[in-house]
């Protein structure tokens, strides 16, 4: 009896030892709410590195325990129902301890093994703006032979879509002086630098995304470092005319741990005041009598050789503009004139080549007008 007693102690002894060096590994994700949005944009793209917006604590119990830790982020889209993974990682065993999102890094001996990121979610969630959506953020522990421990996770809603990095001035539909044209934006955090982008939007019917994508524009992506506000005419690739209406629009870069990913603003349009009206009054009485003139001197050519196919659709062509011009159905300012290789031409070097048909109206051999 007392040898069976005995043995029952010992077990009952070996299975509280067992317990002990067993030991559970707790953690604990503190996210710190009220979240802005502006700092969880910055946080997505490096979200456990220095010079990250603080948004998170990490405590893990016991202390001092050999650990690898596994952070997640995932993100559901508006009106979907499910999560896709935006980015993963996986540390390098360290002793547990509690620390912040920003200086991860930063304590001694905790590095990341390895990382993976989903670039092209990162570059759709940012194109955003802002967050929006859901983001579940998982935080797993680990021992220090890959046996789990816990996790913590929490999800963060952001249900509206709106930008974050907002061009404060110039405003939509603003007309500005030619001579000045100030742009001011709003920071974003973790932004290394912007970028400001603009051309000029030829017609009311070009929508602002085509305006500002189309080639050759009058600002190629400048980078302007991390100002917030500059004057545009600093930047300028050709000169502005008075009377033009521009389309701009300003990227931040955020470097992240799968490279550099950027937030952009929504796109604006404005106007440049100018002798606008003038200008327009001066290209349609132009454009009239040079159309005027060479649809004489084709019925002239008609006249002497009536059977020229080429030429009476040609001379139809120019009575079918002149007519719109003159009633009013069309202006100069609502034409985009292009070379035959698809070159767009400015107002005065329209005139010019008006002018020199005027003088040499047989050099006028073909007429293309597309409504658009």
């Amino acid at each position: 009896m007392k040898n069976k007693l005995l043995k029952l102690l010992i077990i009952i002894f070996l299975v509280a030892n067992v317990s002990i060096y067993a030991q559970h590994i707790a953690v604990n994700m503190n996210v710190f709410k009220p979240l802005p949005e502006v700092s969880f944009a910055a946080f997505l793209t490096n979200p456990f590195l220095e010079s990250t917006p603080r948004i998170l604590q990490i405590s893990i119990t016991p202390k001092n325990k050999k650990i690898i830790c596994r952070g997640t982020i995932l993100w559901k889209k508006l009106n979907k129902n499910s999560f896709e993974e935006l980015l993963n990682f996986t540390t390098k065993p360290f002793l547990s301890r509690n620390f912040y999102n920003d200086d991860f890094s930063s304590f001694d001996g905790i590095k990341i093994d390895e990382n993976n990121v989903s670039d092209n979610l990162v570059k759709d969630n940012l194109k955003k703006g802002k967050p929006t959506g859901t983001y579940r953020i998982i935080f797993e522990v680990f021992d220090s032979n890959m046996v789990f421990q816990s996790s913590s996770i929490e999800d963060l809603e952001f249900t509206n879509p709106s930008q974050t990095l907002t061009i404060i001035q110039p405003q939509i539909n603003e007309e500005l002086d030619l001579g000045g044209i100030l742009l001011f934006w709003t920071g974003v955090a973790g932004v290394s630098d912007y970028y400001i982008k603009a051309n000029i939007r030829l017609s009311k019917f070009e929508s602002l995304e085509e305006a500002l994508n189309r080639g050759n524009p009058i600002i190629n992506n400048k980078n302007v470092g991390i100002k917030t506000n500059v004057n545009l005419r600093e930047f300028l690739d050709r000169e502005l005319i008075g009377g033009e209406e521009l389309v701009l629009q300003v990227k931040g870069a955020i470097e992240g741990p799968g490279g550099q990913s950027f937030i952009y603003s929504d796109i604006i349009n404005f106007k440049i005041k100018g002798n606008n009206s003038n200008e327009g009054d001066e290209g349609n009485n132009e454009l009239t009598s040079t159309l005027e003139q060479l649809t004489d001197n084709l019925k002239t050519q008609l006249n002497a050789n009536p059977l020229n196919q080429d030429e009476s659709d040609l001379s139809e062509r120019i009575q079918a503009l002149l007519d719109k011009i003159r009633n009013g159905e069309i202006t100069f300012n609502d034409l985009t004139i292009t070379t035959n290789d698809g070159k767009e031409i400015s107002y005065q070097e329209f005139l010019q080549i008006l002018e020199y048909l005027k003088n040499n109206p047989e050099l006028f051999t073909n007429l293309s007008f597309e409504e658009k």
